[in-house]
């Protein structure tokens, strides 16, 4: 488990630095894919709920620490999908395109819909989420598309997944 923390965190830091800069030339209608989300949605998926929510945690603030958001802003939502997320482990099988669509997008429009309750209980005005729009689809679809292609990769490394010879998995 905790080499799992270890490279999930490692591999969510790298990403989350080629994310806000290099991804940024890949936009769509201006949104940007949010790899560092898929990538959790995986590591929960596989690992279950505590790791999940301890890579979605590091995720988060690796994010609020690049971003304008408040800090903590980005490591509590990431946390709560982790969370979530891990809720799913052994529960279901994961077919190469079905399940990573559904979990990236579920993955998705919880992190809008945290975003939008926490604006809404602190008052704040410099993050805006918007789950009502045109550009909330966008991101829904990219990340749809995503899910599949980086749930593969993933799945390739062993470093990520529950070592069965210790009893990580159920």
């Amino acid at each position: 488990m905790t080499s799992t923390i270890l490279y999930g965190g490692l591999l969510i830091g790298a990403t989350a630095v080629i994310q806000s800069t290099v991804l940024r030339f890949t936009e769509i209608a201006g949104v940007a894919p949010d790899l560092v989300l898929i990538i959790v949605v995986f590591i929960a998926n596989k690992n279950g709920t505590m790791t999940g929510q301890l890579v979605g945690f590091f995720g988060g603030m690796v994010l609020d620490l690049m971003g304008l958001a408040p800090l903590g802003f980005h490591a509590l939502i990431y946390t709560l999908i982790g969370a979530l997320v891990g809720l799913t482990r052994g529960k279901m099988f994961v077919d190469p395109i079905f399940l990573p669509v559904v979990l990236a997008l579920a993955g998705q429009v919880l992190k809008s819909v945290c975003a939008l309750v926490i604006s809404a209980v602190f008052a704040l005005e410099s993050v805006h989420s918007h789950i009502f729009s045109t550009r909330f689809l966008v991101e829904i679809i990219y990340t749809g598309l995503l899910g599949p292609v980086v749930f593969a990769l993933l799945g390739m490394t062993r470093r990520l997944q529950p070592d069965r010879r210790r009893g990580e998995i159920i």
